[in-house]
């Protein structure tokens, strides 16, 4: 692949996306990371869709709200579905999502994509309550 080619590629980390670069040259994707991450975590009603006029190219889905609810049986099986609606393309070809709760702190989301003609890719994603938790019994203001 050409350095020069594709999109900087997006790397999730625990504390956000970074951009990695190599002599002053952002790494690039040519795959699908990229896509997938902003179809996934990209909110309904993102404001730049306004800059969209045919309502098919606009972006978001309803992924993190559904990640970001309750934990039940049911919530897992919208998330599962979420994550596969936001994935619902031709570019991504097969996709299947499975949503787990490992502890009650915890959500554990797996999708495996397999796009037409080349290799599978799988999303690992995990939110952790625990962080949320810590937050709210020793938050920031009250160290002031």
């Amino acid at each position: 692949m050409d350095n020069f080619q594709g999109d900087p590629a997006l790397r999730l980390t625990k504390n956000g996306a970074t951009l990695t670069y190599k002599g002053g040259q952002p790494v690039m994707d040519s795959g699908l990371e990229n896509q997938a991450q902003i179809s996934l975590l990209t909110r309904q009603g993102w404001a730049g869709n306004l800059l969209f006029a045919d309502t098919s190219e606009q972006i978001g889905s309803d992924f993190l709200e559904r990640a970001e609810s309750t934990i039940t049986l049911s919530g897992l099986a919208l998330i599962e579905n979420a994550a596969e609606n936001a994935l619902d393309s031709e570019l991504f070809g097969t996709v299947t999502a499975t949503a787990i709760n490992p502890t009650s702190d915890r959500t554990n989301v797996s999708i495996d994509i397999q796009p037409p003609g080349q290799d599978a890719a799988q999303i690992l994603l995990a939110k952790n309550g625990q962080n949320w938790i810590n937050q709210a019994a020793n938050p920031a203001h009250g160290k002031v």
